[in-house]
């Protein structure tokens, strides 16, 4: 935030016939100007203890970075050029979302967005999909395949004893900002609940 090289903590691996050697260090500084030909700037960590590491290895460098609140992991191909996400409304329409990327992770992004929470976030953007496309979501079985027998549309009616326990279960939830809550606090009220919602709740209350 003030703008110094943070001193994260360092783990630098190096393989001699299989057999990883690790030293662990801080970085210590950064270059003073980016280098002929280079597009960034170096930063040097300084290693603790180095033994068996010589000057010219190639190492693998591990740095340690401060956790991210808030963040969701997603498919790097979830995110459009836009920096949008594509998510479902109550209509099953697909709505553009504006995300934070924050970084990159081989396959996959950490996006910070508040209005994801509790939101169906489509995992591969095509050229064929936009927002105002109605879609038909497939449920997720535990072991990943899509449950194609489940409608998505359906909807059912609780009993007060089961609105009530789902309502606290929302209301009680750490992890849900202040307007998910109110989003699905006002679908358990209605009359007839999307069964989808009611399935995730309870699979929540059961794990």
């Amino acid at each position: 935030g003030d703008g110094r090289l943070r001193e994260a903590p360092v783990t630098a691996t190096l393989d001699v016939f299989g057999l990883d050697l690790a030293a662990e260090g801080r970085v210590s500084r950064d270059s003073a100007a980016v280098g002929d030909g280079q597009t960034g700037r170096r930063v040097f960590a300084r290693l603790d203890t180095a033994a068996g590491f010589k000057p010219g290895d190639f190492v693998t460098v591990r740095i340690e970075e401060p956790p991210l609140d808030n963040v969701i992991r997603l498919p790097a191909q979830a995110l459009g050029a836009d920096d949008a996400v594509l998510v479902l409304d109550d209509d099953n329409r697909l709505v553009a979302q504006a995300v934070t990327l924050l970084r990159r992770q081989g396959d996959h992004i950490l996006v910070r967005a508040a209005a994801l929470d509790g939101r169906d976030v489509v995992a591969q953007r095509t050229p064929l999909l936009g927002e105002g496309i109605k879609v038909r979501p497939l449920e997720r079985r535990d072991n990943g395949s899509a449950e194609s027998g489940a409608d998505p549309n359906d909807m059912i009616e609780l009993s007060a004893s089961r609105r009530a326990r789902l309502i606290g279960l929302v209301q009680a939830d750490p992890n849900l900002t202040e307007a998910a809550k109110l989003r699905l606090v006002a679908q358990l009220e209605k009359s007839r609940v999307p069964a989808r919602t009611v399935r995730r709740l309870e699979g929540r209350m059961d794990g």
